[in-house]
C-alpha cells in the first residue's frame, strides 16, 4: 500500500468513526428525551430499563433472573419479610402508628446558669449553648 493509499484509508477510517460517534451522541440525546417523556407520563425509569434489559437478554439469562426472583421470594417469606405490596403497606402503617411522638425537652437550670437550652431559642433539638 502506497503512502497516499495508506493516508486515504486512515482518513476514511477516522471520518467513519467520527460519523458513528456523532450518531451515538444524537441517539443518546434522543434516548435522554424519551426517558424524560416516560417519566413525565408517570412511568418508572428503573422498571422500564429492567424490562428492556430482560427483553434484550438471551433466554437462559431471563430464566436465571426469574429463578433468582423466585428464590428471593421464598427467602423473604421465610424471613418474615412482606412479599406483596398490600402486606408491606399494612406493616408500614402499623409501624407508623406504634412510633411515639418525640418528647420535648425542658430547659435545665442548675449546674451552670450561663447555659440555656437552644431548643427554647430556636425550636430545634436539645443542645446546650451559651446564653445570649
Amino acid at each position: 500500500m502506497s503512502s497516499n493509499q495508506y493516508d486515504a484509508e486512515l482518513k476514511r477510517r477516522v471520518d467513519r468513526r467520527i460519523d458513528i460517534l456523532d450518531q451515538v451522541a444524537d441517539l443518546t440525546e434522543e434516548l435522554k428525551a424519551f426517558k424524560a417523556e416516560d417519566k413525565s407520563d408517570g412511568f418508572t425509569e428503573a422498571a422500564i430499563a429492567d424490562a428492556v434489559k430482560l427483553r434484550r437478554a438471551d433466554p437462559d439469562k431471563v430464566l436465571a433472573t426469574l429463578m433468582l426472583e423466585a428464590e428471593k421470594t421464598v427467602y423473604r417469606k421465610a424471613a418474615g419479610v412482606p412479599i406483596d405490596i398490600e402486606t408491606a403497606q399494612t406493616r408500614a402503617r402499623d409501624e407508623a402508628e406504634r412510633v411515639p411522638e418525640p418528647k420535648r425537652s425542658r430547659a435545665r437550670r442548675g449546674d451552670n446558669d450561663d447555659q440555656v437550652d437552644i431548643e427554647d431559642l430556636t425550636g430545634g433539638g436539645s443542645r446546650k449553648g451559651k446564653r445570649p
